[in-house]
């Protein structure tokens, strides 16, 4: 893998890009081909095998990526260690990569700002990611960041938001009131939170750095109405803030967690890619009155974003073990 070198276009934050990027002076050509995926309870399957055969400019991890709520930070270190050495992952570091985390690789079931490692959890994380030790990511509470790359006309931001680590706790009700998705309802408490104060105000300064498109990467689902499981449905007054922030930018949202894939708006489209490795034992989804496809897909798979800057518009693509399309969607700049 290439060492990095700091480039004319491509940062973070303000900060050189660190960990797995590899730099070269093709990172000045424009990003068209993006795969992103979630929740691999495994790291030997034939989607994993179909991923590595797709065009790729950039992966995205969006959560999920091990399965280490059970048996602590040891099993954590474990997991990431069978990711970080499997024919998947060593295939995939040729291009760069980006990750978040959800709650099974946070280390906690539906967890958040209450778990008790989340401190030792993120060292693991950026441990799994090769991040230098002297990073500032590393200091920082959170995993959250953004980059930036291609040239001015195609630049391409993708914000990487950390749904974890500073969530308030969900609000539930007892099984016999619950909702087909599970016990989590909304929440009308306007004190509690998704993102906390100091991701909410670096949020808003990267979004003020100048892009030609953005890619907002949420584990959990930003645009379906709420279900009963984890989503920001669950935090309307956070739900809104979001939405106000990306009124007027060229932006969208790709999500996880759900372990089917679904099509959702609400003023910005949420294209949701889940499980890479599982198949929906109900291979039924919750209803969603925001859902853009009125199908959704449930058996293992990848989404597949592809970026046309001359035509100003993008395809969006679920793409089965099989190398099916059993979604797909295109959308021009101008919607979003």
């Amino acid at each position: 893998m290439k060492p990095f070198t700091r480039t004319r276009r491509h940062f973070i934050s303000g900060i050189p890009a660190l960990g797995l990027i590899a730099a070269s002076a093709a990172e000045e050509q424009p990003i068209r081909d993006i795969l992103f995926g979630s929740c691999l309870d495994t790291h030997e399957h034939p989607m994993l095998d179909q991923t590595l055969s797709l065009p790729r400019d950039l992966f995205i991890f969006m959560g999920d990526n091990v399965y280490a709520d059970k048996g602590g930070i040891p099993m954590m270190k474990e997991k990431y260690a069978l990711l970080k050495s499997s024919r998947f992952f060593q295939g995939l570091k040729s291009k760069p990569i980006l990750a978040t985390w959800d709650d099974h690789d946070f280390g906690e079931n539906d967890g958040g700002v209450e778990y008790a490692h989340k401190k030792e959890a993120q060292a693991e994380f950026w441990n799994w990611l090769d991040e230098p030790a002297d990073s500032p990511r590393r200091k920082q509470e959170g995993v959250y960041h953004a980059q930036t790359f291609g040239p001015v006309g195609k630049r391409l931001q993708v914000i990487m938001l950390d749904t974890r680590y500073f969530r308030s706790p969900l609000k539930k009700v007892a099984k016999d009131r619950a909702m087909l998705g599970g016990t989590a309802v909304p929440t009308d408490d306007e004190s509690t939170s998704i993102l906390g104060e100091d991701q909410w105000n670096w949020l808003a300064k990267v979004l003020g750095e100048p892009a030609d498109l953005r890619i907002i990467v949420s584990s959990i689902q930003l645009a379906p109405e709420a279900h009963g499981g984890e989503c920001w449905g669950n935090f309307p007054h956070e739900q809104r803030r979001l939405l106000t922030l990306l009124r007027g930018q060229p932006a969208l949202v790709l999500s996880g967690d759900r372990h089917w894939c679904e099509f959702s708006r609400l003023g910005v489209f949420d294209f949701t890619s889940s499980s890479m490795t599982q198949k929906h034992p109900r291979g039924t989804p919750t209803p969603n009155k925001n859902r853009v496809l009125l199908k959704t897909y449930h058996l293992p798979n990848v989404g597949h974003l592809r970026i046309d800057w001359d035509s100003r518009s993008l395809t969006v693509k679920i793409i089965s073990e099989k190398g099916e399309t059993p979604l797909e969607m295109q959308v021009a700049f101008t919607e979003l």
